[in-house]
């Protein structure tokens, strides 16, 4: 979950649109669903293309969230927020459009025998990333049946040396971790099954997963050079579809990047990292695949635009690229004092124009894949 550095259905309307960016018609204004916090609650904003339409949920309220949730995971239109209290995990999971909400309450204790690094799940099983025992590297996944509680545990590799966020899709759940060699390694589990289907070794070279609108599993593999091999395997099989090397200074961690980056039309659209010293961490860019031409959207123009037009200082805090309406939503956070917290959502175009600033009660964090 990202803190800013700092980050029934009840609706309340509290948004506005700046009127002092440039216009657009209302078809390229985009359709989208995003999650975030101030300093009381969790919120789901909807946003429906104008203000008009546009409404927003106190999940706090609504679903009791506790805004320290440990993390967040999407499986269709289901949200999962897990959470951690007196030595249990626990997790509520809500359906984003139709507000169904379902608690799992306490569905694991801690104890010495493990100790749980992270959490997933399924449309109807939960996934725990573990060390076992405790105080140990041995890399298991324990998965937990909803339907029948049963429990089974899969020790994926001995003595491994870091471990990543996984990645679930329709049956498979993507895990990466770094070997006792230092070898990074991308472990395929078959979730009907339980079943280890594959386990790919990528050695010194670093491995970022994404899942493509095909339903294809893709990953970069890159180095600090910023050169890559980009692979696309289909997800059944994990056959090689197509492979091409590409050169883009932008370094992908090891991993799913998912919020991070997506391919549409042969076309990169990926979150840029500023080089420090910068006044902002980062912005929109797009990477042509036929042209190989690279660029990178004037962030920090558009960032300085926004403080001049509020008189206040912003932090970014979420990115995505929305196919439909073709632009980028950037989420920033603004400090009003000290027991305020707000934000709101910037929509730019691909020529890098700043169409709309939505205002927002709270802090946008993660925008939801529609």
């Amino acid at each position: 979950m990202l803190h800013l550095s700092i980050m029934g259905t009840l609706f309340l309307g509290c948004t506005k649109d700046d009127d002092q960016t440039n216009t657009a018609p209302e078809s390229q204004m985009p359709i989208y669903t995003v999650i975030g916090e101030n300093f009381q609650s969790v919120f789901q904003f909807n946003s429906k293309g104008t203000p008009e339409e546009s409404d927003l949920i106190n999940l706090t309220e609504v679903n009791n969230i506790n805004r320290e949730y440990l993390t967040l995971r999407q499986v269709s239109e289901v949200l999962t927020f897990f959470s951690y209290a007196a030595g249990s995990f626990s997790a509520i999971q809500r359906n984003y459009i139709t507000g169904e909400s379902t608690f799992l309450n306490e569905f694991y204790t801690v104890s010495k025998e493990r100790s749980v690094v992270w959490g997933a799940n399924s449309e109807n099983k939960l996934y725990l990333g573990y060390f076992s025992p405790d105080g140990t590297t041995n890399y298991g996944i324990r998965t937990i049946d909803l339907s029948s509680e049963q429990e089974i545990d899969l020790i994926l590799e001995y003595n491994v040396a870091d471990v990543f966020e996984p990645l679930y899709y329709e049956g498979r759940l993507l895990i990466t971790f770094l070997d006792e060699r230092s070898n990074y390694k991308l472990a395929v589990l078959d979730t009907d099954s339980n079943n280890l289907i594959k386990t790919f070794d990528f050695g010194k070279t670093v491995p970022s997963i994404m899942i493509n609108k095909d339903g294809d599993m893709i990953v970069f593999k890159g180095n600090t050079e910023s050169d890559y091999e980009f692979t696309v395997y289909d997800i059944r099989t994990l056959e090689i579809i197509r492979e091409e090397a590409f050169s883009i200074n932008r370094y992908f961690s090891a991993g799913p990047i998912q919020t991070e980056a997506s391919i549409i039309n042969d076309k990169l659209y990926y979150l840029n990292l500023y080089a420090q010293p910068s006044s902002i961490p980062f912005g929109p860019g797009i990477y042509d695949f036929n042209s190989k031409t690279n660029r990178i959207i004037d962030m920090i123009s558009i960032v300085l635009q926004v403080q001049n037009e509020l008189g206040q200082d912003i932090e970014l805090t979420a990115f995505d690229y929305n196919e439909k309406s073709r632009t980028f939503l950037m989420g920033y956070a603004k400090l009003t004092n000290a027991e305020t917290l707000e934000g709101g959502i910037l929509v730019i175009s691909e020529e890098g124009i700043l169409l709309q600033n939505t205002k927002l009660g709270f802090a946008p964090t993660r925008f939801i894949n529609n």
